[in-house]
């Protein structure tokens, strides 16, 4: 029997065995079935750390300053979906980006500015580099053609982030034929069914919330053309290839016979509201709010004040940037940020006894603390997420903040998925993450869990009798409502059936913990610490923030 044919067996095998292993009841959502201990027989998916301290980003993501090509989706499953279409820019700017990071944390460190305390991950991300050649890369673009240079920069991306990096390469002959008989049955007078049109040429990736005049001009000559013949024409092909171009701002090109793009994209964990609201009779995660939510200002509340990427002086965030997305009230706002709570190893009742004496990095003494996330019900009202996808998520927007005010955020419906054709092969998926670990807290203690982190307890707790379990792969969800999002609000648009569920692997958290000769939570603190965050293309360094002569 070839490799192929044992590995596919023992798929099938698995896939029996978890199907037999499932309980028969009908079981709704967030109903645990009493199943709620941790199993200690892994490492958590999380962060150890001593105790509160600033840090900075040692992973290998890329940055876009053009807010347009970032996408961030909150869906059903409480994961958050943040892809980023690659251009030209992105990609000339990548392996410098890395570079410049890494100087720039070494003079830092030669200055004694800071100290790297904690844990080793700037001594990973330093290997890692050095592995992929990413000094010689950037020499050798001296000598080679943009075209060349933004390949083998592509290259890097895709080895220094495993399963994160995708080249979209859709034939336009498919797209067209998929789409057509869509716009044949679409009521061209109909708003709402006129935007669910455009949006059904590229699902997910082109996400119109209304359409400007050239957009529903195009639109109009597509649907006549649709309507025309009963298959896809030359001439209709070129009015799809056409509306693709203008709809997506060019960030989808079709250079031949195929429409193609590159794209970065991360699936996180998330904490969202602890409350529940009621789909259909099933009880949801409540999201808090829900449509299209732009990155704002943080106006008001303690510390620095005025920018997007705020740092709370409060520790128990890990002085890591927030990105606010609603005010609510007095100093409070909803925003992304990090886990909110430690998990204190010697008191957090719920954890192994596997998990509680871990030897430091540096220090070689225990570790006090765990940041993990609750994927849940978990937050007064924010979407936390792991600490270190925080910081990641920081990483890959833009430097600015003037420029972070254009970044939107789309959140689902609770009882919408995000479907997604990641890889695009024309069969969309529901978009998840292979992180079992939902837990409440009181106030910002953690004190119970809501649910094993068995993988088959925690998805049948997630997705009650919605999901059809087998291994990582074949994993599906029978009913798959989808949302529409139009102007700010987002409404139910229609209900998938059986569709595969994609699980991401889970990103661990690369972020490297420091001691700065100046306070925290001190104004020269904040400023090191957000100066930091912006190091690269595109952003004019501010040497006197980071406190270098």
């Amino acid at each position: 029997m070839s490799a192929g044919a044992r590995a596919r067996r023992g798929a099938v095998l698995a896939a029996a065995l978890l199907a037999l292993a499932a309980p028969s009841a009908v079981r709704a959502a967030l109903d645990a079935g009493g199943d709620t201990a941790w199993d200690g027989g892994e490492p958590p998916a999380g962060i150890y750390f001593h105790w509160y301290e600033p840090s900075f980003y040692a992973g290998f993501a890329p940055r876009t300053q053009d807010p347009t090509r970032v996408h961030i989706e909150l869906g059903r499953g409480n994961q958050v979906r943040v892809t980023v279409v690659l251009g030209d820019a992105e990609l000339d700017a990548y392996l410098d980006d890395l570079q410049t990071r890494r100087a720039i944390v070494q003079e830092l460190v030669e200055q004694k500015v800071l100290a790297l305390s904690t844990n080793r991950e700037w001594e990973r991300f330093t290997q890692a580099l050095d592995d992929a050649g990413v000094a010689a890369a950037v020499a050798a673009r001296a000598h080679t053609s943009p075209d060349a240079g933004r390949a083998k920069s592509l290259a890097v991306m895709r080895t220094l982030n495993p399963g994160r990096v995708f080249s979209i390469r859709m034939p336009l002959a498919e797209v067209a034929a998929r789409w057509r008989p869509v716009l044949a049955a679409s009521d061209g007078t109909n708003a709402a069914q006129r935007l669910d049109a455009a949006n059904a040429v590229l699902p997910g990736r082109i996400v119109l919330e209304e359409l400007t005049p050239p957009v529903n001009d195009a639109l109009g000559r597509c649907l006549d053309s649709a309507r025309a013949g009963k298959e896809p024409s030359p001439a209709f092909e070129l009015c799809v290839k056409t509306f693709v171009e203008l709809a997506s701002g060019g960030r989808y090109r079709v250079p031949g016979d195929a429409i193609v793009a590159d794209e970065f994209t991360a699936i996180y964990p998330a904490g969202t509201a602890e409350a529940t609201t009621t789909y259909r009779g099933e009880k949801l995660p409540d999201f808090g709010v829900t449509g299209v939510w732009p990155l704002i200002r943080r106006t008001n509340g303690r510390g620095i004040l005025g920018m997007v990427d705020y740092l709370s002086p409060n520790p128990g965030y890990g002085y890591i940037a927030m990105l606010p997305y609603q005010y609510a009230g007095g100093i409070t706002y909803n925003a992304f940020h990090n886990a909110g709570v430690r998990c204190q190893l010697n008191s957090t009742p719920f954890l192994p006894s596997a998990w509680r004496k871990v030897a430091g990095e540096r220090s070689g003494k225990p570790y006090e603390n765990l940041w993990i996330v609750g994927r849940g019900p978990t937050s007064h009202g924010c979407t936390r997420l792991p600490s270190g996808h925080m910081s990641e998520l920081r990483q890959i927007v833009p430097s600015e903040s003037d420029t972070l005010l254009r970044v939107k955020t789309y959140r689902n419906l609770p009882g919408c998925y995000d479907a997604f054709d990641i890889d695009g092969d024309g069969a969309p998926e529901v978009m998840g993450v292979q992180y079992y670990l939902a837990y409440r807290s009181n106030e910002h203690t953690p004190v119970k869990t809501w649910v094993s982190n068995r993988r088959e307890s925690f998805y049948r707790w997630l997705y009650g009798d919605n999901v059809a379990l087998g291994a990582v792969g074949a994993t599906r969800l029978k009913n798959v409502p989808v949302c529409r999002f139009v102007g700010k609000k987002a409404s139910e648009r229609a209900v998938l059936e059986d569709l595969p569920l994609y699980e991401a692997k889970y990103q661990p958290d690369q972020i490297q913990f420091f001691r700065a000769k100046v306070a925290p939570d001190s104004a020269p603190g904040v400023e090191l610490n957000r100066e930091l965050r912006k190091v690269g293309a595109g952003h004019t360094l501010d040497r006197a923030r980071l406190l270098l002569r």
